[in-house]
């Protein structure tokens, strides 16, 4: 039943947002469709991170063939120390499943994705999503590169850390990252699970100090110029928010939905005004501060 519903809001609206509970595109950016989703994989689910709609979604594009290599990140020998990789199997993305809360530089590999394969899907932060974009429409880009993303699927981002920063915040709270099985960001705080049971956890607030310092600079919460965004602030536990923003990324996300590999309800479930408020607060805290310079670029942020 849901699947028909998908399909006729999309065939009513080729080139307009859905109107299932839409949000303010100038505080999230420009999308056509909003659901709450996770994947029906048990595996998947507990691999990955929320509801683990990221890695469902990739690894049912590899699947169809609808690209032959996913650009995203994995952890190293060095504890939750995450670096870029290549992958063209779905069983290997899932091991790759889960967020790492420190810098992946995955646009680094992106050249020498596309110089193996003619179809690729990138995974990235807003400003490497952003990054990408900029290249399609700069006339001195990287048009061959451009030619060879198929979809790119970007990450909600409130901050990230230098990996060394990781340390530091892990430190301050009194966490060995060897004794780390598992780091969220949830209901306004930076969780940290370890693997004797404890759990400890920093307001986002107060991680300010220990961000990287292009973060003070970014507006951009949910992935804006992605195909698909995708994040878990204002989602049920164990659920993800997912922003379709065009139309291969909804071609994707359909395909998903109609071989059973995404279980999908409406967003109403959900909390979408969370969404949006810390995607404001986001955008008001740049410019009030640091970055007032970038207001032409969102002159209905109130300050």
């Amino acid at each position: 039943m849901l699947r028909k519903l998908i399909r006729k809001m999309v065939n009513k609206n080729k080139d307009e947002p859905t109107k299932n509970d839409p949000l303010d595109s100038e505080i999230v950016g420009k999308y056509r469709e909003i659901y709450l989703t996770r994947a029906t994989d048990e595996l998947i689910r507990e691999r990955g991170q929320d509801g683990g709609t990221t890695t469902a979604l990739l690894a049912h594009a590899l699947e169809k063939g609808t690209v032959e290599a996913v650009v995203t990140s994995t952890t190293t020998t060095e504890a939750w120390k995450p670096e870029p990789v290549i992958v063209t199997d779905p069983d290997e993305l899932i091991e790759t499943a889960g967020s790492k809360y420190s810098i992946s530089p995955n646009v680094s590999v992106l050249d020498r994705a596309i110089a193996s394969y003619d179809s690729v899907a990138l995974v990235g932060t807003p400003c490497q999503i952003t990054a990408v974009k900029k290249s399609e429409v700069y006339p001195y880009g990287m048009t061959s590169v451009m030619d060879r993303v198929e979809l790119t699927v970007g990450i909600f981002c409130t901050e990230n850390f230098q990996y060394e920063n990781l340390l530091k915040l892990l430190e301050d709270i009194e966490v060995s990252i060897e004794n780390v099985e598992r780091m969220d960001i949830s209901r306004g705080k930076f969780v940290v699970k370890t693997e004797d049971g404890d759990e400890r956890s920093v307001p986002v607030s107060e991680l300010g100090d220990y961000a990287n310092e292009a973060c003070n600079y970014c507006t951009d919460l949910t992935a804006e110029d992605a195909d698909v965004s995708v994040g878990s602030v204002g989602a049920p536990d164990g659920w993800n928010i997912v922003l379709i923003r065009t139309k291969r990324g909804e071609k994707v996300f359909r395909s998903a939905v109609d071989d059973n590999v995404l279980e999908v309800k409406g967003i109403g479930e959900g909390d979408p005004n969370l969404l949006e408020r810390l995607a404001r607060d986001k955008k008001r805290r740049i410019h009030t501060s640091v970055c007032a310079t970038w207001r032409p670029y969102h002159p209905n942020i109130p300050l």
